[in-house]
């Protein structure tokens, strides 16, 4: 998912995982938390393959009394999800020539089933995650991270949004309509390819290789603020946040596994906070 969904070349080569580091799943104990808290890397989609729990997993999922995601997804506020998706002014055809409209109406027509007509008032950002998520295998009823809390909410457990949503939104205008209309065009040109990007991230999560899913949500192409904003700021944000929930109650983090490796990732955060992270895999 380019971003290259989401993130930065701007890590240097320190603090880079270790193969036997390659997991997704992480206890995070030590200093002030009486109880350990558990760290999961996630991956918004829903094919069947993501979804293997071993016994590892469901021990430390069924030790904490509490579920803490990026955002609670049911529970945005609507009116504030528009404005955050939608253009200020204008519309999104009024930033393309007659050829990038014809090719992107027939493309949503033919994945989303809609064409631009309905996505006109829409940023692109936007109109390129709707691609994305037509494009997933529809193997399970909701993705991973929805999936994780649905499970939490069945089980009575205690229910967070480790970001506000308008922290998460706001990156997204880092960066032009123009750059943004890119990122579609990129991820068209790229869709046909006999291994395209959402396939090789697929493949990367399902191995655990973090450092992968890293090079593979980078952009070097989008400017820096954006992903200092989107990748970088949000880090710090939620290593802060996850420590606070944790001394509450031990409780299951599931963030996007782009947000754990590399020096300036949640695992190094928390580490250089003074807390243990550990992995959890063979």
């Amino acid at each position: 998912m380019r971003l290259s969904l989401f993130f930065l070349s701007l890590f240097v080569t320190l603090n880079v995982f270790t193969q036997e580091e390659n997991c997704l799943l992480w206890k995070i104990s030590g200093k002030n938390l009486k109880e350990p808290s558990y760290l999961f890397g996630t991956i918004h989609i829903t094919d069947e393959r993501v979804f293997q729990f071993d016994s590892v997993f469901n021990n430390a999922f069924n030790s904490c009394e509490a579920y803490a995601m990026e955002l609670l997804l049911d529970e945005i506020d609507k009116d504030d999800l528009a404005e955050a998706m939608l253009l200020k002014k204008g519309k999104v055809s009024d930033y393309m020539n007659d050829n990038e409209e014809h090719i992107l109406d027939s493309v949503l027509t033919e994945k989303v089933g809609m064409g631009l007509f309905a996505f006109e008032k829409m940023k692109p950002f936007f109109i390129y995650s709707q691609l994305i998520q037509a494009e997933m295998a529809k193997d399970m009823g909701e993705a991973l991270d929805m999936h994780l809390l649905l499970r939490a909410r069945d089980q009575g457990m205690l229910t967070f949004g480790i970001e506000k949503p308008t922290e998460q939104f706001s990156a997204v205008d880092q960066i032009t309509i123009e750059e943004q209309l890119d990122l579609i065009f990129k991820h068209i040109e790229e869709a046909n390819t006999p291994e395209n990007e959402m396939d090789k991230m697929i493949e990367a999560y399902l191995a655990a290789d973090l450092q992968s899913l890293l090079e593979l949500v980078t952009d070097t192409a989008l400017p820096a603020k954006f992903n200092q904003a989107f990748l970088i700021d949000r880090n710090v944000v939620m290593a802060k946040r996850i420590i606070k929930i944790s001394k509450k109650q031990p409780t299951f983090h599931a963030i996007g596994a782009a947000h754990l490796p590399g020096p300036n990732g949640v695992i190094a955060l928390l580490r250089k906070k003074g807390y243990t992270v550990e992995p959890m895999c063979n």
